[in-house]
């Protein structure tokens, strides 16, 4: 695919990404999942709706809806593919491997992205998680468009784990203090209607597109929103009530872009607290102080 134009916006290089809500039936077993066995607490509840952070930390990473008659949608629906927990260095990677396999959690998968190391892992309800490492930008290999490539490689383990050898493994916790939301990756229906959402409505760079699969990012950073039409392709959009992915959340670090954002979006809320991708799927607009 050739190279796509901003047209008249850029996404400001200091966009980050903020919290991932879920809406979920059972809602004892999922915070059990969250709680212990990746060891986040639970900072604040309201209604029906619950927030958690890693110990010791104010970053909320998940906010949890609990609506017992939400329905199962459709495997082939839009929605989440993944959201994508990023911890602050390699060593914490290592700790969280072993802490999760100490917990009895079954990984999915493990992969060397070129750019990072990552764990895969899904929850009781379906949600698919990524809990992974960036690697230092000076080792990422950047081509001649100046992007940076990635890539699905088998995870080194026994070099991941050599970060942890002379440490103890006992109280080991699988997310601590520093964690952040690092990037979603998304099912949609077609895969250039919605790279051209991303890349001309919110102003992304597009830094790799495959036929089924578009990365972009702000910054410079290798990804912050990915969509797939690997299971998707054609399918039904996103529908209020069921489970799964509620909305996600882009903080920018002024209210100016808050507003630049609104308006270069459809369906977006009265308030401008929320926007709307071409399948429904429910974007938070933040500034960097609120959530």
């Amino acid at each position: 695919m050739a190279a796509m134009s901003h047209a008249d916006f850029v996404m400001n290089p200091r966009m980050t990404m903020g919290p991932v809500a879920l809406r979920v039936r059972d809602f004892e077993t999922i915070i059990k999942f969250y709680t212990e066995d990746l060891n986040l607490q639970v900072t604040r509840q309201y209604g029906n709706t619950s927030e958690l952070a890693p110990a010791n930390s104010s970053e909320t990473l998940i906010v949890l809806i609990h609506d017992p008659a939400g329905e199962i949608p459709p495997h082939n629906s839009a929605g989440l593919y993944h959201f994508a927990i990023l911890l602050p260095s390699r060593v914490e990677l290592a700790k969280a491997y072993l802490a999760l396999g100490n917990a009895g959690v079954a990984f999915d998968g493990y992969a060397d992205h070129i750019v990072s190391e990552a764990l895969y892992l899904t929850d009781p309800e379906g949600n698919r998680i990524e809990i992974y490492s960036d690697k230092p930008r000076s080792e990422w290999k950047i081509g001649d468009d100046g992007e940076p490539h990635m890539g699905t490689y088998p995870l080194d383990i026994d070099s991941l784990l050599l970060e942890v050898k002379d440490r103890p493994i006992v109280g080991q916790k699988a997310i601590g203090e520093g964690a952040v939301i690092g990037h979603v990756h998304l099912k949609v229906t077609e895969i250039r209607r919605s790279t051209d959402f991303y890349h001309y409505r919110l102003g992304l760079n597009l830094t790799n597109y495959w036929d089924t699969a578009a990365f972009l990012s702000a910054g410079g950073y290798h990804h912050h929103i990915g969509i797939n039409t690997w299971e998707s392709s054609l399918g039904p959009s996103v529908q209020g009530g069921r489970i799964g992915l509620e909305y996600f959340t882009i903080r920018v670090p002024d209210a100016s872009t808050v507003t630049e954002l609104c308006s270069r979006t459809v369906g977006t809320n009265e308030d401008g607290s929320y926007c709307h991708d071409p399948d429904g799927i429910k974007i938070a607009i933040r500034t960097s102080t609120e959530d």
